[in-house]
């Protein structure tokens, strides 16, 4: 019995990390929807760390790093269909319970790979290491750290909270900030997210945002 409490309090907490799309319904309220960033995302994720089997990490242009995640075959064609059903909109990484640098889905992902951009951290890639298999495990290796050093955001001064037509309170997610890098606010309209234009890359109105295969310009 004693040896039993002991394994449970050494347990850590579960390490989760899922995608969400832009809501079509949100009107929908706090029972559906999500909110981050002034955009309304569907509470049911189209894909988590279980529908994945390997990673590679790779180092992002802010000192961060960035995660490659493979999919089995098994499930290339549900990340196809859910993709392809949601072109033009919003892709949110969630990690950890933190919002990772948002994807505009450009197109439908036909090669079983989903990247996050940037944020994560060694502590990161030791955790999802636990239930992927690294592509070079001696790279991951020498990326973990036991510790995290990632602060937990904090409720933004003045923030008032979200409730949708019945008056229930509508869940946020806050992003994870690398220390030192200022949080820029996300648009609030779709129409103020930069489009790729390969010969004049348009004018940024908004943060910068990347799409599901590369870096918008």
């Amino acid at each position: 019995m004693a040896a039993a409490m002991l394994f449970s309090c050494c347990q850590q907490k579960q390490y989760k990390a899922y995608f969400l799309t832009e809501s079509s319904n949100p009107e929908g309220g706090a029972a559906f929807n999500i909110l981050h960033n002034g955009h309304m995302y569907n509470r049911m994720p189209i894909m988590s760390l279980r529908h994945f089997e390997k990673f590679k990490s790779f180092m992002a242009e802010d000192g961060s790093y960035g995660v490659v995640l493979y999919t089995p075959k098994e499930y290339v064609l549900r990340l196809y269909t859910e993709t392809q059903q949601n072109i033009g909109k919003l892709m949110l990484p969630v990690v950890d319970g933190l919002a990772f640098p948002p994807m505009l889905i450009d197109r439908g992902i036909t090669d079983g790979q989903i990247i996050i951009w940037s944020g994560l951290n060694g502590y990161d890639l030791r955790r999802i290491g636990e239930t992927l298999k690294a592509v070079d495990p001696e790279i991951e290796e020498k990326r973990y750290q036991e510790e995290n050093p990632r602060p937990k955001p904090e409720l933004p001064t003045g923030a008032t909270t979200g409730k949708d037509a019945h008056g229930r309170i509508i869940p946020e997610l806050y992003s994870s900030v690398p220390s030192g890098n200022p949080a820029i606010p996300a648009p609030t309209d779709q129409s103020a997210i930069p489009a790729a234009t390969p010969s004049a890359p348009a004018e940024r109105k908004g943060p910068e945002l990347f799409s599901t295969r590369r870096k918008k310009p």
